[in-house]
């Protein structure tokens, strides 16, 4: 099977720096042109899309409902692939997390997949939710393509885990907005292709 992991495209607080998590912002007007493209992307080359799985996040499921209406597939609201849960920190800017606690920011975002942010959970735990999710659900399925439309910050975790093996390295695996990876799931193999795709994301301005 075929399945690609998608990040959602940009948002308010995406723009303003705001640590999303479980709470959400809509789309702003480039996020629109990214859902646009990244469709157009996917019409190329891929012919059919078998199924849909979106978190349960407004954002996310914008994007996974434009992908089922493009290729008229089912699509099914997964909890397991939701963004990993920053608890008293969502809704808090980046920067005056890094200002007021800079040792746990730098845990959370840099180097520490095991830290749990208070009233939150680890990148460890949430990307084990996304792979447990492919690997004991997707995986014994018969689809051809696959789509699943998740996160940014739990894609890190679940990219790092299948490309080396362990989640040290996670903020290595950032991705932009509406961009993608490429995987190749089937019974007790789960492969990355390629990920951080975002060519078709190259002809849109910046501002």
């Amino acid at each position: 099977m075929h399945l690609l992991l998608i990040r959602h495209a940009e948002t308010a607080w995406n723009r303003g720096g705001l640590i999303q998590g479980h709470q959400d912002s809509a789309l702003t007007a480039r996020g629109l042109q990214e859902t646009t493209a990244l469709l157009a992307a996917l019409a190329h080359d891929f012919p059919s899309v078998d199924v849909v799985y979106t978190s349960p996040a407004g954002r996310a499921r914008h994007m996974g409902d434009a992908i089922a209406s493009h290729f008229g597939c089912p699509l099914s609201v997964e909890p397991l692939v939701q963004e990993q849960s920053f608890g008293d920190y969502e809704g808090l800017s980046r920067v005056q997390l890094q200002r007021d606690e800079p040792a746990r920011a730098e845990a959370l975002f840099s180097t520490d997949a095991a830290f749990t942010p208070p009233g939150g959970e680890s990148l460890a735990a949430a990307a084990q939710r996304l792979l447990s999710f492919i690997n004991n659900k997707l995986a014994a399925t018969s689809h051809t393509t696959c789509c699943v439309v998740t996160h940014g910050h739990i894609l890190q975790g679940a990219l790092a885990l299948l490309k080396d093996g362990n989640i040290d390295n996670f903020p290595r695996y950032a991705q932009p907005n509406a961009s993608y990876a490429r995987l190749s799931v089937a019974p007790g193999q789960c492969e990355i292709i390629q990920w951080g795709i975002a060519t078709h994301l190259r002809h849109l301005s910046q501002t």
